[in-house]
């Protein structure tokens, strides 16, 4: 068992080789593209005397990313748009990834995935190898995260928020935001035309011209449903953006240049049970929009968690779940699976000797190429994935896989 979990750039970099093992252990880790294009914006960087060169320091930061219990989630933007056609309809707090081909077993239906362009990417640059395309995108991403001129640029997309201000006395900025998100959402879902309210969001997020008359049937040909019905996902992403602009413009939010891309991780939290981040502005921001069913943990209550799983760990046993009672991480477990009830459901010696025989059946069919269909949830997945020596060991010994686990010439 593990918890999907959404790291910003802030969280990842505060946390240490040892941490990210241990982090690997009781957590999912949903990388995000934006994650992975921040760590290769770092390569456009000047150098400096007396500290690493930029290579690196992306180097560095990509040997923390581990392949074992880790997943690129799909990109906001195309799952913006699948939300608005239909496609896509409910994020379920865990990673949503593109599958390869689907499978069936005699008894079960699942989906294989290969590793997606980024997660190659991070290979490379684990080897501190870096190509042309590379540099040209990370001086791209450099540029566009100093434009001055962004954060106006995006304010004049939302006149028809400009008014939205607090206008009684509220003691908390947690309770402004809250106040205001109720007034957002009087103005999007009451206030302005279902169909005006899609248009604004089909034009911030750019959707494609080719989709719009087709979302715009779908609106009307299911009877003018709710906004939130039809496209939770996109409306959730619309919201996101519309209460940084009001942030803005009742001084509750800055307007440092990184902000307009670090709100971005947000949009990532409805595929995690956890988010975390040690960016006072995500973290307000959080609150604000309080994705459904996600906890947040500090940087801070991470590092003293995995601290105190570190002084207990012994090169016997490994543990299925949190070690020390006393830390967030084991909270949020019991909250989410009932350990007490989970201890009591343990499967037999029968039963894991049964799993471990679909385990078997199901890698073949993998293996073999074979292809099937089916409609519905998937039973399994099959994620394709080459390890590193230096990786540490999927059994979550702490070890390096060549040290543990790494087959034998």
């Amino acid at each position: 068992m593990s918890i999907p979990i959404v790291l910003d750039k802030s969280t990842f970099q505060g946390l240490n080789y040892e941490d990210i093992i241990e982090l690997h252990k009781y957590y999912i880790v949903n990388i995000t593209p934006l994650l992975v294009s921040e760590i290769l914006g770092d390569l456009a960087k000047e150098e400096k005397k007396g500290k690493k060169a930029p290579k690196d320091q992306v180097t560095d930061l990509a040997k923390k990313m581990f392949p074992y219990n880790a997943y690129v989630n799909m990109d906001f933007r195309v799952l913006v748009e699948k939300s608005l056609t239909g496609e896509f309809t409910n994020a379920d707090n865990r990673p949503f990834l593109n599958a390869k081909k689907s499978i069936n077993t005699p008894t079960k239906k699942g989906l294989t995935f290969v590793e997606t362009p980024e997660e190659l990417s991070i290979k490379r640059w684990k080897k501190g190898e870096f190509d042309t395309m590379d540099e040209i995108i990370s001086e791209v991403w450099r540029t566009e995260s100093m434009d001055k001129n962004a954060v106006e640029g995006f304010k004049a997309k939302f006149d028809h928020l400009k008014d939205i201000k607090i206008k009684d006395h509220k003691p908390s900025n947690e309770e402004k935001f809250q106040a205001l998100k109720e007034r957002l959402q009087e103005r999007l879902y009451v206030e302005l035309e279902p169909e005006e309210t899609l248009n604004l969001v089909m034009d911030y997020f750019k959707v494609n011209s080719n989709l719009r008359d087709n979302i715009q049937a779908r609106w009307k040909n299911e009877s003018h449903p709710n906004l939130e019905n039809l496209a939770s996902y996109a409306m959730y992403c619309y919201e996101v953006v519309c209460l940084y602009h009001i942030g803005i413009n009742n001084s509750l939010c800055g307007k440092r240049l990184t902000n307009l891309l670090d709100l971005e991780y947000l949009f990532y939290a409805p595929f995690a049970r956890v988010f975390s981040t040690n960016d006072k502005f995500l973290k307000n921001l959080f609150f604000a929009v309080q994705p459904a069913d996600t906890f947040f943990v500090t940087l801070q209550e991470l590092k003293d968690d995995f601290q105190k799983f570190r002084a207990v760990n012994d090169e016997v046993n490994v543990f299925d779940e949190p070690p020390v009672k006393d830390s967030e991480t084991y909270l949020i477990w019991d909250k989410v699976f009932n350990l007490e009830l989970t201890r009591k459901l343990k499967p037999s010696a029968d039963e894991l000797k049964r799993k471990e025989a679909e385990l078997e059946e199901i890698l073949k069919i993998a293996e073999s190429g074979t292809e099937g269909k089916f409609e519905g949830e998937a039973d399994f997945v099959v994620k394709e994935m080459f390890m590193s020596p230096d990786d540490p060991c999927p059994c979550k010994s702490g070890k390096p896989l060549k040290d543990c686990h790494f087959p034998k010439p």
